[in-house]
């Protein structure tokens, strides 16, 4: 294994005589340098690691959060539709006629059940083109 700078700062060490301040200077200066090649790499190799991490659960999360989406929507239009099928019916004020007319629809034989027949068709073929809709390739 080739040491570098600090295999020629232990061969300096090692044969310390009568050496002056500038060697020694150098000596330093290239044990800084090997120190600091040796940080610097593994800076970088850190970093590098730390930035693959961050990009991959980052598209990680974004694949998750898509894949959740459908999840998502069911669960929302069942909770609204269970919140709105089993609450008591709010009376709005647009249907509210006139006696005249009122008295016709009352006078109809079964009008509560033909509309209640009605209301379940169109129920049932809204269900139908959603579906249709849904699975269409």
């Amino acid at each position: 294994m080739d040491w570098g700078y600090l295999g020629e700062f232990w061969n300096a060490i090692t044969g310390v005589g009568d050496y002056t301040i500038a060697w020694f200077q150098s000596v330093g200066n290239a044990v800084a340098g090997a120190v600091g090649n040796l940080f610097e790499f593994v800076n970088h190799s850190l970093s590098d690691v730390f930035v693959f991490g961050g990009w991959f659960f980052s598209v990680l999360g974004n694949l998750i959060g898509k894949l959740w989406l459908p999840i998502n929507y069911i669960f929302n239009f069942f909770k609204s539709f269970a919140e709105k099928a089993f609450s008591t019916p709010v009376n709005p004020d647009i249907w509210n006629f006139n006696d005249e007319i009122k008295s016709v629809f009352e006078n109809i034989p079964y009008w509560n059940t033909i509309t209640l027949v009605l209301g379940v068709c169109i129920l049932i073929i809204f269900s139908v083109a959603i579906l249709r809709q849904f699975l269409k390739t």
